[in-house]
């Protein structure tokens, strides 16, 4: 944490007395969020051992002037977990402090380009693969995004640590994982939706957790839209190929299921609030050296959106092994 802050120390001091913005107003936007979470451990079984229910809060501010803006979020979180066969007392879990979830500082002063330093989320890299279990992973990390070409947008980002879950044995705050990652992809965006290549470079280690491994190259490609069905549907479809290799065969105990209601404010209008509800697994980190296709679809009717994904994958050390196919099926509600 301490090198995060040493390197936006000077981007942030610097645009703070820079002489440009003394003419500019600045914009100062502060939110809150709140989740409440209850992860099942056992797929089949609700109120088991091991399951648990999370409490968190986000309160944070955001900066803006000019061409430069700066986010700030924290977070802290209760955990209260179902009590193990050996301890009959339900047990529970307070953070030690409350710790920074978010702090980026964003330049867009380049034609078509922005620049974004600090703790954030990318949005590039899939929690399967890198091993979020939330699905908000944040990333300490410096972006580059380009749209200098209508229809063509590039993004590339380098990360030496990222946030995880997972990584938590005792806290039920994501923990940093250092590592190497470097994130790229290419896209293309046409009438019928959007075309995409990535590469991943993912390399994550953490010695106070020795199962959280992962050192994995990740390359594939994905198309994805949407088309309206009537006057209040619209159709959601994305089809991705995908090949990971050098992934370390991590032991994964558990598969739990979460379910989860959120919340976001916005402070300077209260009336621009939104709370959704979802249901999602969670496998840890994927350690599947293979090619796997996959093939997606939602309908969204007002708020109310439902989906089913199927996955064919295929193991590229063993050609002999049975193709592992699987069909999911998600829920999502926004009101």
């Amino acid at each position: 944490m301490r090198r995060l802050l040493a390197l936006l120390l000077p981007f942030v001091v610097q645009p703070l007395w820079a002489p440009a913005l003394h003419a500019q107003p600045i914009t100062l936007s502060p939110s809150f969020g709140t989740e409440l979470r209850y992860a099942q451990y056992a797929s089949d079984r609700l109120l088991g051992e091991e399951d648990a229910v999370l409490l968190r809060a986000r309160p944070g501010l955001s900066l803006s002037a000019a061409n430069w803006s700066f986010d700030a979020i924290s977070d802290a979180a209760i955990a209260l977990r179902h009590a193990d066969a050996n301890a009959p007392a339900a047990r529970s879990a307070r953070p030690e402090a409350v710790q920074i979830g978010e702090i980026k500082l964003q330049y867009t002063g380049f034609t078509s380009t922005e620049i974004s330093v600090g703790r954030q989320r990318l949005g590039l890299a899939g929690a399967a693969l890198t091993g979020d279990r939330d699905g908000e992973q944040t990333f300490d990390a410096a972006r580059l995004r380009w749209t200098g070409v209508p229809g063509i947008s590039a993004d590339i980002a380098y990360a030496w640590s990222s946030s995880s879950l997972f990584a938590s044995d005792a806290t039920p705050l994501p923990v940093s994982v250092p590592g190497e990652n470097l994130f790229a992809q290419l896209s293309w965006t046409g009438r019928l939706g959007t075309l995409s290549g990535y590469a991943w470079q993912v390399d994550q280690r953490h010695a106070a957790n020795s199962s959280f491994r992962l050192l994995n190259q990740v390359y594939g490609a994905r198309f994805s839209g949407s088309r309206p069905l009537g006057e209040d549907i619209r159709l959601g479809y994305s089809l991705g190929y995908v090949r990971q290799t050098g992934s370390f065969a991590n032991a994964i105990a558990g598969a739990p299921t979460y379910w989860q209601v959120g919340s976001r404010f916005d402070l300077g209008d209260l009336s621009a609030t939104q709370t959704s509800y979802r249901r999602f697994a969670a496998n840890g980190i994927s350690t599947s050296n293979g090619d796997k296709l996959s093939l997606s679809t939602t309908a969204t009717r007002g708020r109310l959106t439902l989906g089913a994904t199927y996955n064919d994958f295929r193991p590229v050390d063993d050609d002999r092994a049975t193709t592992a196919r699987d069909l999911r099926l998600s829920v999502g509600l926004l009101f």
